[in-house]
């Protein structure tokens, strides 16, 4: 089939903050054309608004022509349905947040982009507490919340410090079987609270937990608190040292 040649970018253009982890995990893992389509269709539009938070409604995006025609989908099955199929598709995979919303008359879904603060405006909008303008929540029956599944490592590593590399990937896998996965989520999100987005710190940070212990308090790996339980001593690896 003939490749259509683009006519190229204007010297003077616009441009669109795309997340790095699009063309990590997510560029690896997205298989459906349709799908991409719609994800950077929606970054481009919420990039483009001013209101906080920021959100689109599922009835917008499916009246969008520029992308109807992008989404297509077989002869079979309308621009319309392959539009709505690949959002579908969107929010499974947790790109895209969904909250159904009433206008007072018709009911929809507002979609936002999977970011924590995002998360709790969802989980506000299901309890109820919380309204998008003059969109209302629409009670609905509790879902299992997969926003607390706890990511892997790889998806820590590119949402937090860079796109992964292979020669990173296996000391990453080594990582992940050396530490619990509580662990390596809190070593992660203490390093970007000290601003030190780096493998080697996140590494370091795992490392004093192993030797030193965490102790009680928290996150915490520069100094860990003392156990709670004073017989915790003995059981520890310089208890041969304490008079009992």
């Amino acid at each position: 089939m003939a490749v259509k040649r683009f006519a190229g970018f204007p010297d003077r253009m616009s441009h669109v903050p795309v997340p790095g982890a699009v063309f990590g995990t997510l560029l690896r893992e997205i298989d459906d054309l349709a799908e991409l389509k719609v994800l950077l269709h929606v970054l481009r539009l919420l990039h483009e608004q001013r209101r906080t938070p920021r959100y689109l409604r599922r009835s917008e995006l499916v009246a969008d022509v520029g992308l109807l025609v992008a989404a297509g989908g077989p002869e079979a099955q309308s621009p319309e349905r392959a539009t709505s199929a690949a959002i579908d598709r969107s929010i499974a995979r947790g790109t895209l947040l969904a909250a159904r919303v009433t206008d007072g008359s018709t009911e929809d879904e507002c979609l936002l982009l999977n970011t924590r603060v995002n998360e709790q405006i969802v989980r506000e909008l299901a309890a109820g507490t919380r309204s998008l303008g003059g969109l209302e929540p629409v009670a609905a029956p509790r879902e299992p919340n997969q926003a607390d599944e706890r990511s892997t490592i790889y998806a820590l590593y590119e949402q937090n410090i860079g796109l992964l590399t292979p020669l990173l990937a296996e000391e990453l896998r080594e990582a992940d079987e050396s530490y619990p996965a509580a662990w390596i989520e809190d070593a992660f999100r203490e390093a970007v609270a000290q601003n030190k987005r780096s493998w080697r710190y996140v590494r370091r940070i795992l490392e004093n937990w192993a030797s030193r212990g965490r102790g009680t308090s928290g996150t915490d790996w520069r100094r860990p608190g003392p156990p709670q339980d004073p017989r915790d001593y003995l059981q520890s690896r310089h208890g041969h040292l304490v008079r009992r």
